[in-house]
């Protein structure tokens, strides 16, 4: 058995700028959600809908991170810019699919128009998650991401401006949101679960962008810990029926998202068997088009019924509806989405080049180290 590939130190991860098993985990978090939604029966497809929750984490981590290192390289944190990226990067899909569903839904006629209809105030104001039922009901989870990426960036931007404050500011928010959970002290309408692993991923980046956090964190980026932390989360995910009756719906989420949390030192360095096999090419290209998967998966899945007509949820019209989904999702992520994205990211650049130093500027630098 091979020995396990050393941890890279801390300037070579400070260096690294993608992470492939990362992209792997998103093509896993991909196939729960279609599983909870088309798996019917299938052993093991009740709590698909926790792969959200990992996409969560995921999006918390790399946003900080780009502003960490955006931070440390220009001096400042261009809001402008960071918009630009994000609005390039998701919004031109999102509308896309927004009116490839509504035309389908006024051509079918029927409720599902009607629920379009009433939905679109929300679709087209990133309030999803007020929505209710409609054909783009799983948007939801675009409503929670879009506040975050208003909200921490300012926050980031005003009082992150050394890796002390920023470690406080992620710890503030952290316990703010936990508190509101164990205290269940919020309203209906607001649900605090939703933006605990956008905050946890967002500490993880300020702890892995500190040195002395980096070196204290190596305990977790062994093959030991990923394999342990790997069957606690598997487990917790079988059983998650049963622990979310005795113990909640808020538990389930957040002991969930904490145990993803544990595990991504290890898939950031890619240093352990647990990272390399999520780095597999194949996943990597599953998960680099699971933002697309994610928004046309309705459709690819009345797609096949339209085909096979009489097709009742479960092994098939999931595999094959993930098939469809995935071809859809390619043509879009090659022609559609990186293209605009990649036109948004050097937009972005030209704006940070013309504001130079006139952006928010932080304090003199205090890294902890």
């Amino acid at each position: 058995m091979r020995e396990q590939k050393e941890v890279p130190d801390h300037d070579v991860y400070l260096k690294t700028n993608y992470f492939p098993a990362l992209d792997g985990l998103r093509a896993i978090s991909v196939f729960l959600v279609f599983a909870v939604h088309f798996g019917g029966e299938m052993s093991g497809t009740r709590t698909g809908w926790l792969g959200v929750y990992v996409f969560f984490v995921l999006s918390g981590f790399l946003i900080t991170t780009l502003l960490l290192r955006e931070r440390d390289a220009t001096g400042f944190v261009s809001l402008k810019a960071f918009y630009i990226r994000r609005s390039t990067r998701l919004m031109p899909v999102y509308f896309l699919v927004y009116l490839a569903v509504m035309v389908l839904s006024y051509f079918s006629g029927g409720q599902a128009w009607s629920e379009m209809k009433a939905a679109t105030p929300y679709m087209l104001t990133f309030l999803n998650e007020f929505a209710g039922s409609s054909p783009l009901a799983i948007t939801w989870s675009l409503g929670v991401e879009w506040k975050y990426y208003l909200v921490w960036p300012l926050l980031f931007a005003l009082f992150g401006r050394t890796p002390a404050s920023s470690l406080a500011l992620a710890l503030l928010c952290l316990a703010m949101t936990s508190i509101l959970l164990i205290g269940n002290l919020y309203p209906a309408w607001f649900t605090p679960w939703f933006y605990f692993g956008l905050i946890l991923g967002a500490l993880i980046a300020v702890a892995m962008h500190s040195r002395t956090l980096f070196n204290r964190l190596r305990g977790l980026m062994t093959n030991k810990a990923a394999f342990i932390i790997t069957f606690v989360l598997f487990v917790w995910y079988r059983r998650g029926d049963l622990i979310e009756a005795r113990l909640g719906h808020a538990t389930l989420i957040v002991v969930f998202s904490l145990l993803v949390g544990l595990l991504m030192p290890s898939l950031i360095v890619n240093s352990t068997y647990v990272s390399r096999a999520l780095a597999w090419r194949p996943f990597v290209f599953i998960g680099q088009r699971s933002y697309a998967m994610y928004l046309v998966q309705v459709m690819a899945v009345q797609a096949v019924i339209f085909v096979f007509p009489g097709t009742l949820f479960g092994p098939f019209l999931l595999f094959s509806g993930l098939a469809v989904a995935l071809l859809v999702a390619d043509v879009l992520y090659r022609w559609f989405e990186r293209p605009i994205a990649q036109w948004g990211h050097r937009w972005a650049k030209t704006i940070k080049m013309k504001q130079g130093a006139g952006g928010i500027q932080p304090a003199p630098d205090a890294r902890l180290s």
